[in-house]
């Protein structure tokens, strides 16, 4: 074909199983066609709350603005249509060719299953062979694609059955396991939890609910029939007889890959592209699995890898402390690599902005970044290796190249960015690393990165500035709350009145998170409640991390109306954190308050140790209400 094309291939990581899948097909459909290299470019969560995040996990998108692409795949897995339209309108100041997967841009050509045509043989099969006219469907609350596709189908199948059609039997939700949990109480209260079938159009919800029946004693098929037109990689390992429309990566990838090629050369492209997909009849709608050894070998692998991908989260662990604690940009460039080299991963570089480097080691500079740019037009590989370049250390080049070598025919190239917070530093690039290591774990991997630049920005304070080492003393460093240090320097500002209110919070299972996640997880849910807690601090409170996973609140307000609406106030911002950042385990802080008053003046430890028998009473009651089936 000429000279070597690059291609870029942008995914939204819902779904990292998936993700692997498509970025393998994609690059072996590149690799048969030949004279082309990969650019993938990962996120997760750069477009929630119709808020676009430039910052944190979007930063790696602002590569766009830096170079020049002779073609783009953007993979959206279901849904993002905010976020297509958003890169679609980057690609397009440039004149880069765009074809999306399973979502819409704007003026641009999509390809996707026939969702239609999937969903009509799915709702006839449930008529015909099992009798069902009461049947719920279940959609993206963004209708995507294949959400109004069904959604015609659905209809016009009922018309054609005579069966009429119910707008209330349509829901539009947020994909997410606990929304998929939620769905049997919204049917009761919207009446429709007579349904003998229930169609969701992601799988994800479709396996929420049918762990939420199980647990309410319903049985899958017996009681409901189970489907869904999404049967990925979460069907496989999760509900492996769920039955759905499996969507062919593959040829998905090959059609993409030629649709590119022709608008490249110059060639009109239809704006509507479909690709086939295979029903897949499991037994949770009734019906024997048909092709039970295939789907059986792909089980297989994703266990296998699952399996491997936590023994490299253990390998990874045991150098996560040393890089924590790094005192050096060089001794930071060191312990990345004995991490990364020592569970197989050898070509990787990471790149730092160059006008970052002083900020970070230097305790007298100021962050300065350009106006409106995330990426400095040079970066500094501060570390990296592979077979074509050997070790590096402190290598700079123009942003342009994305990496500090020369991309080859059949490379694929892998990017995260590297952030702490809402401040970027550069990204992550793994070189013709064909997933020794799974995609989750490059995650943890580049968000450890974030957080020791932000430990070795705080050594350089500390040997500087007395003042900042007594703020870090009194911090606790996971939450960035302050701890018993901070408590003991600042609670004679608080109660040096009579009157004034204690509130001890405690989180719900934190032992169950880290048994079954593990205790990276467990730190993250930490984390997640304490930004809640401050949510909903006001200004002139003191919220402490008290130890381990109690927190503790010291304030001047005794309204006791004020202290009675602290649950509503925390259980709303919580859920909305849950629910935004699709967590799969439960979250919930329990709550005991007392005050002292001038009628009834109280020490401060006095009030601690009733509004700790408040809190645990609190907490045995949640439990009775959970074991009973409540919230």
């Amino acid at each position: 074909m000429g000279d070597t094309k690059n291609i870029a291939l942008i995914t939204n990581a819902s779904n990292f199983e998936r993700q692997k899948v498509i970025i393998k097909a994609v690059h072996r459909s590149l690799k048969k066609r030949g004279g082309y290299v990969l650019y993938v470019f990962s996120n997760y969560g750069a477009f929630y709350d119709d808020t676009w995040h430039e910052h944190g996990e979007g930063a790696i998108y602002d590569l766009l603005n830096y170079v020049r692409f002779d073609g783009c795949i953007l993979e959206g897995n279901l849904g993002s249509g905010q976020l297509a339209n958003r890169l679609a309108a980057m690609l397009r100041e440039k004149e880069t060719p765009l074809v999306t997967i399973n979502i819409e841009a704007e003026d641009a050509p999509f390809l996707t299953i026939d969702a239609y045509k999937a969903g009509c043989e799915l709702m006839e099969h449930l008529i015909d062979r099992h009798g069902c006219t009461r049947i719920n469907l279940i959609q993206q609350d963004k209708l995507d694609v294949i959400s109004m596709q069904m959604k015609k189908a659905y209809q016009e199948v009922l018309g054609k059955r005579g069966i009429p059609y119910e707008e209330k039997r349509v829901l539009e939700k947020q994909v997410s396991i606990q929304n998929g949990r939620n769905l049997y109480d919204e049917f009761r209260e919207l009446g429709i939890s007579d349904a003998e079938a229930v169609i969701c159009v992601h799988d994800v919800m479709a396996i929420g609910l049918c762990l939420e029946l199980e647990e309410r004693g319903f049985k899958v098929p017996e009681d409901k029939l189970l489907c869904t037109l999404n049967y990925s990689t979460n069907s496989i390992v999760f509900r492996p007889m769920l039955t759905g429309a499996d969507r062919m990566d593959e040829d998905a990838a090959e059609s993409a890959c030629g649709l590119l090629e022709e608008m490249m050369a110059g060639k009109a492209v239809r704006r509507e592209n479909y690709y086939e997909c295979r029903m897949h009849y499991g037994t949770s709608c009734g019906c024997e699995n048909r092709e039970e050894a295939a789907y059986g070998e792909r089980y297989q692998e994703l266990i296998l890898s699952k399996v491997e991908a936590a023994t490299q989260v253990s390998g990874m662990m045991q150098y996560n402390n040393a890089l924590e604690k790094v005192d050096s940009l060089d001794q930071l460039g060191a312990n990345l690599r004995e991490m990364l080299e020592g569970i197989s991963c050898s070509d990787f570089f990471c790149c730092l902005n160059q006008s970052d480097l002083k900020y970070i080691i230097n305790e007298e500079s100021e962050r300065i970044t350009e106006q409106g740019r995330i990426y400095d037009r040079t970066m500094v590989a501060v570390t990296g290796v592979s077979k074509r370049t050997g070790a590096l250390k402190n290598v700079a080049f123009p942003v342009e190249k994305l990496f500090p070598a020369q991309a080859r025919e059949n490379d694929i190239l892998i990017f995260f960015p590297i952030h702490y917070k809402e401040q970027d530093f550069g990204y992550m690039v793994f070189l013709n690393e064909y997933f020794p290591i799974e995609i989750y774990n490059y995650r943890i991997c580049h968000e450890s990165i974030g957080s020791s630049i932000e430990n070795l920005r705080r050594q350089m304070i500390l040997r500087s500035s007395i003042q900042t080492l007594d703020e870090l003393h009194m911090r606790d460093q996971m939450t960035g709350l302050y701890n018993r240090f901070g408590l003991q320097r600042f609670k004679e500002d608080y109660t040096s009145g009579e009157e004034f209110t204690v509130a001890i919070m405690d989180m719900d299972g934190l032992k169950k998170v880290n048994d079954e996640f593990g205790h990276l997880a467990g730190n993250h849910a930490l984390c997640i409640i304490a930004s809640v807690l401050q949510a909903v601090t006001e200004e002139d409170e003191l919220l402490v991390r008290y130890g381990g996973d109690e927190f503790l609140l010291l304030s001047r307000n005794v309204q006791p109306e004020h202290w009675q609406g602290l649950r509503e106030r925390i259980d709303r911002i919580l859920a909305d954190k849950v629910s935004r950042r699709q967590i799969r385990y439960q979250l919930g802080v329990s709550i005991g308050y007392a005050m002292s008053t001038r009628e009834k003046p109280l020490t401060v430890e006095a009030c601690c140790d009733l509004a700790d028998q408040a809190m645990y009473q609190d907490k045995s009651s949640r439990k009775c209400r959970r074991a009973n089936g409540g919230s």
